[in-house]
């Protein structure tokens, strides 16, 4: 009996989920955008262009996103959402903090170069309070990296200096990754990881 009760509970659908399924696509068709961006440039892309590459009619493209500002601005978001998720993972690490901040920065890389969720540039092609979120976002990001410079620097292991010159040149640095960054160029994303991380160290170690 109990065996028979299992069987009809097993045969028995998860109910269909719309508000989830239109999630997932949303966010497929987010990502798939922001690829385009980062190969065609922001302003050189069209609705009608990512509507083609995802092989959707501009009407239906139109039903997940407004405009090209909120495909930005969600792309903005989700890089940020996985920055800050990258960020808590060594909020509690025995690393020092240079070894903490080498280890940010090489996930931050990956970040950008192996998932699709990479857009950092054309902030200023935001208006109005998207603007104002982003820039929030991204100073708080900022702010949490140079937390890690002043403890390295407390404890001896990354030299003296403004931390937040230190933190601002190499977010520079990774906010033009996408720009130039070819998967299929000669560089491989750990490449590019390793080379990031030697010239971290090579400018910041004590």
């Amino acid at each position: 009996m109990l065996a028979k009760c299992m069987s009809v509970q097993m045969s028995i659908k998860a109910p269909f989920d719309r508000d989830a399924q239109f999630a997932a696509k949303r966010r497929s068709v987010i990502l798939s955008a922001a690829s385009a961006f980062r190969r065609r440039g922001y302003h050189n892309t069209s609705m009608v262009d990512i509507a083609k590459s995802l092989g959707l009619t501009k009407a239906a493209l139109y039903y997940y996103v407004k405009n090209k500002e909120e495909i930005l601005f969600e792309s903005h978001v989700m890089t940020y959402d996985s920055m800050d998720e990258i960020l808590k993972s060594y909020a509690r690490t025995s690393l020092s903090g240079l070894e903490t901040l080498e280890a940010i920065f090489r996930d931050f890389v990956e970040l950008l170069t192996q998932s699709g969720v990479s857009l950092l540039t054309d902030v200023d092609s935001l208006k109005g309070d998207w603007e104002v979120q982003i820039l929030k976002r991204r100073n708080k990001i900022e702010r949490r990296v140079v937390d890690v410079v002043k403890r390295g620097q407390a404890g001896g292991t990354i030299r003296a200096g403004d931390p937040r010159l230190y933190v601002f040149f190499f977010m520079g640095a990774l906010n033009w990754l996408n720009a130039w960054y070819d998967i299929e160029g000669r560089l491989d994303a750990n490449d590019i990881a390793d080379h990031f991380v030697m010239q971290l160290r090579s400018g910041m170690a004590a």
